[in-house]
């Protein structure tokens, strides 16, 4: 049997095939594994139906973090009813029991594994599947939820081959709720591929948050990669926190053909969240115009960002860490102005003195030779 570092065996999921969950769920074939739990097809002994039931790893069960975490995931989902946010059915934890939450069963195909076989995907495909994220964010939004951790793993395209997908958001984990508090001071919480500036500096963040995710989920739709690659978590929060998100056409300049939709995906990739979509639905009715025959929405002349736009010279390569929940300490150095935006203050300010000056000193010659009475 193998042993982990530690001294205990490592969670074996075929282990628990056969078993009975909260004296109704049986489960039957194992579908995925992650961090924190794993997701079986189950039947539901009582309704008579498959369902997938994402169960907590019993080795981390002695963990009350852990399970605060899992079972506010179950609340915070739970709350949400739409189309594109996978259903949950049922959550809790039996007596002596694993803890659990059962979801709908879904069919098709994830984000990240389609990205991963085709690479690139056309601006209408990527269009069409944003705008069902849109929608499932913003059904979430309105009952005060921010998913956190948006990315191409957490989306999943629900549908029999050959039949248009539905989209459906999964995986709550570290969302932030009213009344639910999932975070950890002084942590950054999130996946550092898709997190937004805020998040990389440990500040409060709300709806906008995820609209700067579903910006970077574009542009690694439409372009093959992400725009930031590091060599560590570290390197990729900075990247995040402080440098301009670069044009699409930057990396393919045949999409100069649809501006819009380079000039949508541009906002939502903003520094600051005020120079973003004000909400999901917004961002949904930007994309879903952004193919069409409309005059073209202004591209604006550099990307806005709040944070300095260097860190330094570091060495490319791939972050690999898509896997992260709560990644790392926030970065110690506070966010700085723009100095593009300071610069024009000051330019506005010394013109401002200079025409007084001109004003005062023709004041004063007229005083000085007005004719005498």
């Amino acid at each position: 049997m193998e042993v982990g570092l530690d001294g205990v065996a490592p969670f074996q999921p075929d282990s628990l095939l056969g078993t009975v969950v909260a004296g109704r769920y049986r489960l039957s074939a194992h579908l995925a594994s992650g961090g924190m739990a794993a997701v079986y097809v189950a039947e539901d002994t009582r309704d008579r139906r498959e369902v997938a039931l994402k169960v907590l790893r019993p080795d981390l069960a002695a963990s009350p973090d852990v399970v605060r975490r899992f079972l506010c995931e179950g609340s915070i989902a739970a709350m949400i009813e739409h189309e594109n946010v996978v259903r949950v059915l049922d959550h809790g934890g039996a007596e002596g029991g694993p803890h659990f939450i059962a979801m709908e069963l879904l069919e098709g195909e994830g984000l990240f594994d389609r990205l991963r076989r085709r690479g690139a995907l056309p601006p209408s495909e990527v269009v069409s599947i944003l705008v069902q994220v849109c929608a499932g964010l913003d059904a979430a939004h309105r009952q005060g939820v921010v998913h956190r951790d948006l990315k191409p793993e957490n989306v999943f395209l629900h549908g029999r081959r050959g039949a248009a997908p539905v989209v459906k958001l999964l995986d709550f984990g570290v969302a932030s709720a009213a009344n639910a508090v999932t975070g950890d001071a002084g942590f950054v919480v999130g996946t550092p591929e898709y997190l937004s500036p805020e998040q990389a500096f440990g500040q409060a963040v709300d709806a906008r948050a995820d609209i700067y995710s579903v910006g970077l989920m574009a542009w690694r739709m439409l372009v093959g990669r992400t725009p930031f690659t590091a060599p560590s978590a570290d390197s990729m929060i900075r990247k995040q926190a402080r440098e301009p998100v670069p044009l699409l056409t930057t990396a393919r300049p045949d999409l100069a053909a649809h501006p819009d939709l380079v000039a949508a995906v541009a906002r939502a990739c903003a520094k600051r969240p005020d120079d973003r979509p004000a909400s999901a639905d917004v961002l949904a009715d930007e994309l879903a115009r952004s193919l069409g025959h409309r005059s073209p929405l202004p591209v604006p002349p550099h990307l806005p960002t709040f944070f300095s736009s260097r860190t330094g010279s570091e060495p490319a390569g791939s972050a690999g860490t898509a896997a992260a929940g709560v990644v790392a300490r926030l970065p110690s150095e506070p966010p700085r102005p723009d100095p593009d935006r300071r610069g024009d203050v000051l330019r506005v300010v010394a013109a401002a003195t200079l025409v007084l000056a001109l004003l005062f000193a023709a004041a004063s010659l007229f005083v000085r030779y007005r004719p005498k009475p």
